[in-house]
């Protein structure tokens, strides 16, 4: 799984009008969030182009000169990478946040209170606990931190599926091929066929930032109004549906 993290793709998925000049570089949990504020943000008249992939790889992409505009990080580490080589326009600002959640299928009985201490055991049984790559992904390593301090990563760590994406995660879970799964509460958020088991609690996992910065010399008026946007009303309103939180104007 983790040779996966050297071949990061550059799809652009979503998109204003032909030729929009805005390009975006975004994380792939925020897939769906993003291609319906570009849809909002075309009406607007500050259309994008939509880059997704890892957060890890497209850090790394800016500092080799990908021709991005404007950076969301699944990870506040990959803003501090870029801003500690001087490719940020200025401080980050935080986009929105999420949770960390244990789900499991919607018609499993297994309960869980993520206390200190508390086996997977019984969650598991017999099976795996599906979780993103911890040495690729933000989601997982942020699983795998929560689990330290629970105290049960030990116990756990020969007994996971690590995936290159949280879908991979949710679709593992639906699927009945493991138990349970440690994703985002985005990547849960209206889904009939999962059931949230436990939030992670604060002093466990706390809320998952989403930063969002320009880069440097790249502050053209047409960048700076989307960037406006992106944290006004209009694309709060489609964070918040797509189970988002986010902060307070």
């Amino acid at each position: 799984m983790r040779l996966l993290g050297a071949l990061i793709v550059w799809a652009v998925l979503a998109g204003g009008p032909a030729g929009a000049e805005v390009v975006v570089f975004a994380p792939g949990g925020m897939a769906s969030t993003m291609e319906d504020l570009a849809q909002a943000a075309a009406k607007a008249g500050t259309g994008f182009k939509l880059v997704v992939g890892h957060s890890p790889g497209q850090a790394r992409q800016i500092v080799d000169g990908a021709p991005a505009d404007l950076f969301i990080s699944a990870d506040p580490q990959w803003m501090d990478f870029l801003q500690a080589r001087a490719l940020l326009a200025e401080g980050p600002s935080t986009l929105a946040s999420t949770r960390l959640l244990l789900i499991a299928r919607a018609d499993s009985r297994v309960s869980y209170a993520a206390q200190p201490g508390e086996s997977l055991g019984t969650v598991l049984g017999d099976g795996r606990l599906a979780i993103g790559d911890p040495f690729m992904l933000p989601a997982g390593r942020f699983a795998r931190a929560a689990l330290e301090k629970l105290g049960v990563w030990a116990s756990v760590e020969n007994r996971l599926a690590p995936l290159p994406d949280v879908r991979a995660v949710v679709a593992l879970v639906e699927r009945g091929e493991a138990p349970a799964g440690i994703c985002f509460a985005i990547d849960a958020v209206a889904n009939p066929r999962i059931r949230v088991v436990a939030e992670f609690p604060p002093e466990v996992a706390p809320p998952v930032d989403f930063p969002m910065a320009i880069l440097a010399n790249h502050q053209r008026p047409e960048v700076t109004r989307l960037y406006d946007f992106l944290r006004g009303p209009e694309s709060r309103a489609v964070l918040l549906a797509h189970g988002f939180s986010v902060p307070s104007p």
